[in-house]
Formats: C-alpha cells, structure tokens, sequence
C-alpha cells in the first residue's frame, strides 16, 4: 500500500480522478463509494478527504473533467462550421456519442446532486455556462434579431430535448432507442423546434 508521502497533493488528485473516471468507463456511480476509491489507489478515506474536501467535491472535480472534455469535443467539431444550423446538429451529435461511449460519466455529469445547502462551485458553473454557451452562440447565428432572453430560453429548450435523447441513449429511461435512433430524434427535435422558432422561412439542416 502507498504511503501518505508516495505522492504530492497534485500528483494524489490527478490520482484519485483518473480512477475514478477509469471506475465510471465500465460500472455506474452508484458502484462508487470513498472507501473504493482510497481502496483502488492505496491511500486511506481521510487522505482523500484532505485533498477534495468530501466526497462529493471529489465527484464535483471528475465531473468538471467530463464537462472539460465534452466542451472540447464540441467547441473543435463546430469552430469551422460555416452553417449554423448544422453546427447545432453536431453539437447535440457530440452529447449524443458521448452519452452512448460513456453513459456512467454522462450521467454522473448531468444527475448528480449537490446537498441543497450548498451552492455549486463558481468553477462548475462556469463549465455549464460555457457547454451552454456553444448552443447560445448558434442560435444567434441563425436569428440574430431575436432578444437575448428569447435566445437563452430557445438554448436550454434545445438542451433540454436533447439532454432526454442522451438520458435515454445512456440507458436512464424507459424507453430504449430500439425503434427510433437518437440521431432521428435530434433531427425532428431541431427540424421541427427551428423551424417554429425562426422567424421567416425554412431551415436546412441536412449534414453528411
């Protein structure tokens, strides 16, 4: 077993996530305790404690590296895409994909709670705002004119759609994608939403 000055604070966090993220590659959170953590890495529950806080700002900062990580997948599949509309397509793709390679790490991302008590990180939050952002920054491309509000409410709407396909895609409802693929259920939910929110004309939002 490690001893206590095996590693530094750094190097011990660095540890502690990437066995957990490793863990969630294969089982779900719920498999996931402190004691399997320290267990796995060789160190007791309180060293852990030291470094994180709890348990669950340990799971916070895994969490924040799967935002990190989808927010660089987004941000390079949509930098040069010229068309709006297809670049909200490849947004929702991403989260999709990942949903399906990851689904234990998207869902702690997305489901875990936080003690109502406490308020969520300022650094956490900022890592939403920005995956948010991404969908933001799209709508106004397609209709600028629209206020600012009417833009951030037509981007967590989307989000929101989209976020069920992934639920259900990651094995978190009812119903399975046996009958209707994800990608066809992001296709009709962006066909049909844009083409009622825009204000004049139709939208295509075919890609390859």
């Amino acid at each position: 077993m490690a001893r206590r000055n095996d590693h530094s604070k750094d190097e011990l966090q660095r540890l502690a996530l990437a066995t957990v993220k490793d863990f969630l590659n294969l089982y779900p959170s719920q498999d996931l305790s402190l004691r399997k953590v320290a267990k796995l890495i060789g160190y007791s529950p309180a060293t852990i404690i030291n470094c994180f806080g709890s348990y669950g700002d340990l799971l916070l900062a895994a969490n924040a590296e799967t935002l990190d990580e989808l927010h660089l997948l987004s941000n390079v599949a949509v930098r040069e895409e010229v068309y709006p509309q297809v670049a909200l397509r490849k947004l929702a793709r991403i989260q999709l994909g990942f949903a399906r390679k990851y689904p234990h790490r998207w869902q702690l991302a997305f489901e875990h709670r936080i003690p109502v008590h406490k308020a969520l990180p300022e650094w956490h939050q900022m890592r939403i705002d920005r995956l948010f952002a991404l969908f933001t920054e799209q709508l106004s491309r397609i209709e600028g004119r629209k206020k600012l509000q009417d833009i951030h409410i037509a981007s967590r709407v989307i989000w929101a759609g989209v976020h069920g396909i992934c639920l259900l895609a990651a094995g978190g409802g009812v119903i399975s994608e046996k009958h209707t693929s994800g990608e066809q259920m992001i296709d009709s939910l962006l066909d049909n939403y844009l083409k009622s929110w825009v204000s004049n004309g139709q939208l295509s939002t075919t890609t390859s």
